[in-house]
């Protein structure tokens, strides 16, 4: 069975690449043919692919062309405006100084947006009519286009996209709710207002969340008040403050609440390990440009270990939770400071740009008052490279290190999903950490079909990392590399199949230290990074 696996995805695999191979030099062609009609040479080009967003109070100053995807324009365009194989949605408060183009799409224009020149909506075939993808890809845009708008006549819209401030918070339509499943809340229910830059007052924003766990019978919250000075977007000075005592984890780069919320509640596994976390926090940032951010803060927290309070699920027959781990228990007051860079096309699912965080954390005993006494130092680097129309390579390169006795909640662990994907949940840990992850990612031109499933990409993928602790004699952070060797760290390759443009995926991993272990099967409803 699971040869058989094997040898149907790499017969997709070489399938799509003999299908696909013309439509990269046809698609070239198309724009290269679109531009010269429509676009003012002498203006810059911004070119995207995929769904894109120009935010509110955005200006771009040039020709801005879409391909294969929608565009949603709050801002303004000083060119002129194409997009191929999608939708034009003009916001109220939109302005094009050009033409507006769709190339096999629609042009929607709301009440209130300026388009200063032409409209224009025409066909892929009116300029290669002897090629049978553009028929196909105006078949496909004539059924997707029905049934997007909702009653009110507003395009729903859920997804942050480049352009849209990077490292700045933006409201989602769809936060306005909580809701979760776990172990130690059981169903939890709330309501949120989330941190946004959009909010009514220019330079004020009050944001935070209350819910009910009706498992564990707990209320949870948190308040947030930020103020902002000098320009709330490019170079937006920020002092803020908030009060919580919420449920937290260290596990949010692995899996999110959602899908962890979905696994509990339906297959009986809860892959999340959770502590309460009650205190404050105050701290300032600054804004380089939308793309860089400094923060340094101060919090005040008390953490305290929790126990599960349910062991219903829906299926899983006689499968039990387990147990959540114990933490260290205490007030811990510390000294955090990031410096945050991102200039990914799309937050949730990026397929171009770079994403790095650098955190430092450090509590002391002496000059803090802090129950714990460590430093500790993470460093994250995402990049999403584009190698050709139909091809991305995605790497991450993770390094965590620390000074001191790290507490429980503070250490470093790999294993299992979105980080050693050969392995088991969570299976080595300690106060070094080293994590690269690789992936190939192929998506065939016209929007591609397998069975069910649409926009299919193929992914290869390679995961390398290691947790370990230093050995007692060795104080400074760079301590406990020099030694690490090759053969030290743990490796796995797999083999993915995502749709929904990478939105869901099906993959399988096999660690490379032994034939004996199985694959690792996994579904997953985000990108692991």
């Amino acid at each position: 069975m699971r040869h058989g696996l094997v040898t149907l995805l790499l017969v997709f695999f070489l399938g799509e690449a003999l299908f696909a191979q013309n439509y990269h030099r046809d698609l070239a062609d198309l724009e290269e043919r679109v531009q010269e009609k429509y676009f003012d040479a002498s203006l810059p080009l911004f070119r995207y692919e995929g769904d894109t967003e120009i935010a509110g109070g955005e200006i771009v100053e040039g020709n801005v062309l879409v391909a294969d995807g929608d565009l949603l324009l709050k801002g303004r365009v000083t060119g002129s405006v194409l997009v191929l194989f999608g939708k034009v949605m003009l916001e109220k408060e939109a302005r094009v100084d050009g033409d507006v183009i769709a190339v096999s799409g629609q042009i929607r224009q709301a009440r209130g947006s300026v388009v200063s020149g032409n409209q224009i909506e025409t066909k892929a075939k009116n300029f290669m009519p002897d090629k049978n993808w553009a028929r196909r890809y105006e078949e496909q845009d004539e059924e997707e286009l029905e049934g997007d708008w909702d009653e009110d006549g507003d395009w729903e819209w859920s997804r942050r996209f480049h352009g849209a401030y990077s490292t700045l918070p933006l409201k989602e339509i769809d936060d306005d709710f909580k809701f979760s499943y776990n172990r130690v809340q059981g169903f939890f229910a709330g309501i949120r207002v989330p941190e946004s830059i959009g909010s009514g007052n220019d330079y004020v924003d009050v944001h935070g969340f209350l819910g009910y766990g009706f498992s564990d019978y707990k209320w949870r919250y948190e308040v947030g008040l930020t103020r902002w000075l000098f320009d709330p977007r490019t170079y937006r000075f920020e002092l803020g403050a908030k009060i919580y005592d919420r449920m937290d984890t260290q596990d949010g780069l692995m899996i999110s609440d959602m899908e962890n919320s979905l696994s509990a509640f339906f297959l009986h596994r809860d892959y999340v390990d959770f502590f309460r976390r009650k205190g404050f926090e105050l701290h300032v940032s600054q804004n380089w440009t939308i793309f860089l951010r400094g923060m340094l803060a101060y919090r005040s927290d008390t953490y305290f270990s929790v126990s599960p309070s349910t062991d219903w699920a829906l299926f899983g027959g006689k499968r039990s939770f387990g147990p959540n781990p114990a933490i260290t228990d205490g007030l811990m007051r510390s000294v955090y400071g990031e410096l945050y860079l991102d200039t990914r096309d799309n937050k949730e699912l990026p397929s171009a740009g770079w994403y790095a965080r650098l955190g430092l954390e450090t509590s002391s005993r002496e000059a803090l008052s802090s129950d714990f006494s460590f430093n500790r130092y993470q460093l994250d680097v995402r990049r999403y490279q584009r190698l050709s129309r139909g091809e991305r390579l995605d790497i991450r390169l993770m390094a965590g290190t620390s000074e001191g006795e790290l507490p429980l909640q503070k250490l470093y662990r790999l294993g299992g999903l979105s980080t050693l994907r050969g392995y088991n949940n969570k299976t080595f840990q300690g106060d070094r950490m080293l994590l690269a992850n690789i992936e190939y990612v192929y998506s065939p031109s016209g929007r591609h079909s397998l069975l069910f499933l649409d926009n299919v990409s193929y992914i290869a993928f390679f995961d390398a990392g290691h947790a370990w602790y230093r050995s007692a004699d060795q104080k400074k952070w760079s301590d406990g590399f020099s030694a690490l060797k090759w053969r030290d760290l743990q490796t796995d390759v797999g083999l993915a199949l995502s749709f929904k443009k990478g939105e869901y995926r099906f993959s399988m991993a096999k660690r490379l230290d032994t034939g004996k272990d199985p694959f690792v099967f996994a579904f997953r409803m985000v990108k692991p990074f």
